[in-house]
């Protein structure tokens, strides 16, 4: 009898602990959160020695189309297709990508195929994490609510001269209709990059 409490002991450990998810799982599942919200969050970015900084809203849709908001323009990305509206020129640019790309955005989604990530630490009350995405030589730090896992920020190093931060402000349930299909038919000139 006093063998057999020890092995089942170890029998459940070993269940259990196989049964955690990895980080990967649990910051995927927590950055997930965001489908259906809107979020309006705070653009920082630095390119050759210029520093930009918006305010933009981006609405997830779903896993694969989100539609990103600011005063010069809206940019509605579904899958790999892409379409920019100019609102002070009224002008629509339709355009593809690879079907393999990522943006910041698809990454703050929960599209974490290609990344790895390391170097978990706990600051402030946010998990932080460094990640890699070495298909498009990408690499910086993603920040999660320490609680629930849920999106807090991201800066993307591409270069030392080149670098980008989004910090979430606030976020509410998503509401009314999205098309793609429809989501620009008020241009008043449209330029088909794919031809």
């Amino acid at each position: 009898m006093r063998l057999r409490l020890p092995f089942f002991g170890l029998v459940l450990f070993s269940i259990l602990l196989g049964s955690t998810p990895s980080n990967l799982d649990s910051l995927k599942t927590g950055l997930n959160f965001l489908r259906w919200k809107k979020i309006d969050v705070e653009l920082n970015q630095f390119q050759y020695g210029q520093t930009y900084n918006s305010i933009v809203s981006v609405s997830f849709i779903d896993s694969t189309e989100y539609l990103i908001e600011s005063n010069q323009q809206n940019i509605f990305i579904s899958e790999n297709r892409i379409k920019t509206f100019n609102k002070n020129s009224k002008q629509l640019i339709i355009d593809e990508r690879l079907p393999e790309d990522q943006d910041i955005f698809s990454i703050i989604s929960g599209d974490l195929s290609g990344i790895s990530i390391s170097n978990k630490r706990n600051e402030n009350g946010l998990i932080t994490f460094s990640f890699e995405m070495k298909d498009f030589e990408m690499k910086g730090n993603i920040s999660v609510n320490n609680e629930n896992w849920h999106f807090d920020n991201v800066v993307v190093d591409f270069d030392k001269d080149n670098w980008m931060e989004v910090q979430i402000q606030s976020w509410q349930i998503l509401r009314g209709n999205y098309s793609f299909s429809e989501f620009g038919n008020d241009a008043e000139e449209v330029i088909d990059l794919r031809e």
